[in-house]
């Protein structure tokens, strides 16, 4: 699904220059659940806005089901992620001024899809997302977890293999957080989704197939989840963490 091959990222600073990434390899198969952690400026969110085009490397590669992204130039690189890859942010990013159903079929309107199929997709999506009754609201007067909902069915909206969350529980109490990583891994499981969450919650990371920790813009560990395993898997990384 996803290679990256010696993914390097600097970005100036003053005269000089931070690199945060330093020549990262890495392989993810279809329909896996991987948590990416790492502590504040290990290039994690670097390495989401990489993978998903959001951002261009200074070396490297970075292929999606064989699609060479970094060679990409800024409109191809919009069309690809508008088809191919959805995106679910902390802040949730929703239009204030359209309804929810609005907000799924934004993404459905810019590619111009035909009227009904729009319908029929936001009704199967609202449906999805636990959100019947609430077509009709604005983000303003929804929770922040009703207004992920929305996020999580906007990124599904073009029926993409890959989504891309950065933080989706960070602004989040935790019995909500806790029903978006069930919403998240249900729609894994039954859609063979490929998912890759940037957290810092060792919770949310509970819920991964994997778990990979950035530290000084390298790959310091890189463990999957085998189930039983959880306890002793997070408590590793919790200590590396705090090393």
């Amino acid at each position: 699904m996803i290679t990256v091959k010696n993914l390097t990222k600097c970005y100036p600073v003053g005269d000089t220059s931070f690199q945060v990434l330093k020549g990262i390899d890495l392989e993810i198969a279809q329909g896996e659940f991987v948590a990416v952690m790492g502590p504040s400026g290990s290039g994690k969110s670097t390495f989401l806005n990489l993978l998903g085009g959001l951002d261009t490397p200074d070396s490297g590669e970075v292929l999606i089901e064989g699609n060479p992204i970094h060679d990409l130039q800024e409109r191809q690189r919009t069309l690809f992620r508008r088809k191919h890859v959805g995106f679910v942010f902390q802040n949730y990013q929703l239009l204030p001024t359209m309804t929810v159903e609005e907000n799924i079929a934004f993404p459905m309107e810019a590619e111009g899809l035909p009227k009904a199929v729009i319908a029929e997709t936001v009704a199967s999506l609202v449906k999805a997302v636990h959100l019947q009754g609430k077509e009709g609201n604005f983000p303003s007067q929804l929770s922040g977890g009703q207004q992920q909902r929305v996020s999580i069915a906007r990124a599904l909206s073009m029926k993409p293999r890959l989504i891309l969350a950065d933080e989706p529980t960070g602004n989040l109490d935790r019995r909500t957080g806790t029903e978006i990583l069930d919403l998240l891994l249900s729609l894994q499981k039954n859609e063979q989704l490929t998912i890759i969450m940037v957290t810092h919650d060792v919770f949310s990371a509970s819920y991964a197939d994997r778990i990979i920790l950035l530290k000084d813009g390298v790959i310091e560990t890189d463990i999957k989840q085998k189930e039983g395993d959880h306890h002793d898997v997070l408590a590793s990384i919790l200590a590396q963490l705090n090393a």
